[in-house]
């Protein structure tokens, strides 16, 4: 390819191509590629020779970029991935191996970014190719080198294929005519469907209605929600994570109406934000996927435990971040947050002094001084919920917000995992009611199982510190790494796509921006 001992690179390779790429990739390039001194160096001390012959690194470093690619992240890479493939169909090895081994490099750069500030990954922020950057003195790379690189910069992802074809049948699909006409009727079994041809094709091309029902249903002149159109709708609710009735409501129409190249979209996007947190391959992992509303306990991929949990509210978001579990406390207190102080008790106090009583709460001093002062020694009517100087404090019991057992982790944002007796809000199927903290609905099993975890034989079991109605810290030995999860799309076991409602927008960004806040993805495990 190029001649050993030469002492220039050859650029000529990719002279006879049109490469229009780097004008948006890094347009203060003046050459077809970003890295130019970079390739100098890194083929010299390679002694010019090629790096790609091996064609399993060729079609995984294309593999990768259509997963970059599809998630509309980098302006200029869907280009740069067609030249790549235009030049590997023409067997233009020469080319391909100049032009890929650039692409490897800005691809490592957008990485970089992500991994430095993840909150692009939900803002709907544009990626560039920084002017300065340290991979200009990557000096020898080697096959080895490729392998490992590759390996490194692959999202977290199973069947990573699977899902890039899935991804690329929506991307080829022509676009679909259904549209979710806002304040239009719930649509329920035996109804007619509004717009129902276009419903039956979206159905169809899911996989949720089957090929002969749908030639037949296509011939008639009105579609009903009943038989296979209104099996067809509860298989897509299963799979959107909706509530399985077959009634055709707000939220089913509104992921009906997903345009296919979004779903697509939101696929691969899903693809990079998996690039974050344990995966549970060196000790148990607790992931509390948001939108899915669910706790799953994993290690060395094996389901190990599962629940329903309850979420942050759209206006009082449950933050993204990593930890490690290193606390459980049984019949807890609860110091009750200032945004709950200040919007929900105090209002609520100034109605009726009883909540006080009903609730099992005192009011203290503060949190260093916890002398109790009397609800009788203050003049609610002059107070202030945004100037209060007290706090609240509920006592054990059933009474109390957290429950009888809450998870500790260290993190900035106050979040962690707590039992409820509000237990019927679980058989909703919509559940971000919180004000961030997350609730469990199982959550005494998931406290004897991490007390069973923690093989020590001196811990009394759950169900005894339960009765005795005192508060108890158990400090665990043994933790387990928590990652709080925003993923709204991937392919289950059976390869069967999975969606979730992007109840934060953080898929779709609009008038009001994500606050950086709630998307740190900060790592606070030890």
């Amino acid at each position: 390819m190029f001649a050993y001992g030469q002492e220039l690179l050859g650029w000529q390779f990719l002279d006879g191509n049109q490469l229009d790429s780097q004008k948006q990739l890094c347009p203060d390039s003046d050459n077809k590629v970003c890295f130019t001194n970079a390739l100098e160096n890194i083929y010299r001390e390679n002694n010019y020779y090629p790096l790609w012959l091996d064609e399993s690194f060729q079609s995984e470093l294309l593999l990768q970029l259509k997963s970059l690619v599809y998630a509309e992240l980098v302006p200029g890479m869907d280009l740069r991935l067609n030249e790549l493939e235009k030049l590997s169909e023409n067997s233009d090895l020469r080319g391909f191996d100049l032009l890929a081994t650039d692409t490897l490099l800005a691809y490592k750069s957008i990485v970089l970014q992500v991994q430095k500030k993840p909150r692009y990954l939900f803002k709907g922020h544009k990626l560039r190719i920084p002017r300065q950057t340290y991979l200009g003195t990557i000096l020898s790379i080697s096959p080895k080198y490729l392998s490992e690189e590759l390996q490194q910069l692959k999202p977290n992802v199973k069947r990573l294929e699977n899902a890039i074809e899935v991804a690329e049948e929506f991307i080829r699909l022509p676009s679909h005519n259904y549209v979710a006409n806002k304040g239009a009727r719930v649509i329920r079994c035996g109804q007619e469907i509004i717009h129902g041809h276009a419903m039956l094709e979206v159905l169809y091309r899911y996989g949720d209605l089957a090929f002969s029902d749908y030639q037949w249903l296509r011939q008639q002149p009105v579609i009903e929600n009943a038989g296979p159109v209104n099996d067809a709708i509860k298989a897509f609710q299963r799979r959107n994570g909706l509530s399985v009735d077959g009634i055709i409501g707000p939220s089913t129409k509104r992921q009906l109406a997903l345009p296919y190249k979004e779903v697509a979209r939101v696929i691969a996007l899903n693809q990079q934000r998996s690039r974050f947190g344990a995966d549970g391959s060196k000790r148990p992992v607790i992931k509390v996927n948001i939108p899915d509303y669910s706790l799953r306990v994993t290690n060395q991929e094996q389901l190990l435990f599962e629940s329903k949990v309850i979420v942050g509210r759209a206006n009082r978001p449950t933050n993204l971040f990593s930890s490690s579990l290193n606390t459980m406390v049984v019949n807890p207190t609860w110091n009750v947050p200032m945004t709950i102080k200040q919007k929900d008790v105090i209002p609520k106090v100034k109605k009726s002094r009883e909540y006080l009583t009903n609730k099992n709460m005192k009011i203290v001093k503060s949190w260093i001084d916890r002398s109790e002062i009397l609800p009788d020694q203050i003049e609610w009517s002059m107070v202030d919920p945004e100037t209060f100087p007290y706090e609240f404090q509920q006592g054990p019991g059933p009474t109390n917000a957290l429950g009888r057992v809450k998870f500790l982790m260290p993190n900035d944002y106050a979040i962690f995992l707590h039992d409820t007796p509000a237990r019927s809000l679980f058989n909703r199927n919509k559940r971000n009611l919180s004000s961030g903290c997350v609730r469990v609905e199982k959550a005494e099993e998931l406290a004897q199982f991490i007390l069973d975890y923690q093989r020590r034989s001196g811990i009394a079991p759950f169900a005894h510190m339960v009765r005795d109605e005192d508060s108890d810290t158990v400090s665990l030995a043994r933790r387990l790494d928590v990652e709080f999860m925003y993923m709204t799309a991937w392919l289950d076991e059976n390869d069967r796509l999975q969606l979730r409602e992007d109840i934060y927008g953080y898929d779709r960004p609009g008038s009001h921006p994500v606050d950086p806040e709630f998307v740190t993805l900060k790592d606070f495990r030890y």
